[in-house]
């Protein structure tokens, strides 16, 4: 696995293009042409934008931004060792994501934080993990089109960045979730799954 990170300029091209997750996505298939389950997340950190994406085959960033003038210097690229996970030891966590129920076959946005935390711990006990402490940071309605300019007909999921401390329980069931993402909407920037060693 391989986790990469791409610090996004601070002009109205690169802003406009990361606001729209749809074109997002679009863009970064370019760079992971092969990959059958490439996830994203994108973070404001100190007042700027970035995009972390995992996959499973390093990606190709030239080709999908060589000639489309975004980024800020060349991605860092790491990789991942998701067996390495200890069994019963603790990490920090974070994931941004789009919780919803299913009802009569249709999707429901869960707005209540109480809701979102439930949501949130039933994910990450079917993950082979159990939440030891948890915060729920409200996002908002995320907005995308395919063509902003001419489609009326957008795609509207609700974020929620959840922040906390998991323990490992199983770590096969872990990592073949963090690789399948967490939750719906995969494809607009949901279910990225990030963990880092807990200290206290």
């Amino acid at each position: 696995m391989y986790l990469a990170l791409y610090e996004i300029m601070n002009s109205k091209v690169a802003l406009g293009w990361v606001a729209n997750r749809y074109r997002v996505h679009q863009r970064l298939r370019m760079a992971y042409r092969d990959e059958p389950r490439l996830l994203f997340r994108i973070e404001e950190h100190d007042g700027n934008f970035r995009i972390l994406a995992q996959s499973t085959c390093q990606p190709d960033w030239q080709d999908a931004f060589g000639n489309f003038d975004v980024l800020v210097g060349t991605p860092a690229v790491k990789e991942l060792r998701l067996g390495n996970l200890m069994p019963g030891g603790y990490y920090h966590f974070r994931l941004v994501a789009n919780p919803v129920v299913t009802r009569n076959r249709k999707r429901l946005g869960l707005f209540k934080e109480e809701a979102q935390v439930e949501w949130l711990k039933r994910q990450l006990e079917r993950s082979g993990s159990v939440v030891m402490q948890s915060q729920a940071r409200q996002l908002g309605l995320m907005r995308s089109a395919k063509n902003p300019a001419k489609d009326e007909n957008r795609q509207t999921h609700y974020a929620v960045e959840f922040n906390g401390v998991l323990q490992v329980l199983n770590v096969k069931l872990l990592s073949e979730r963090m690789i399948e993402g967490i939750g719906p909407a995969k494809a607009y920037g949901f279910g990225l799954l990030t963990l880092a060693r807990f200290t206290a």
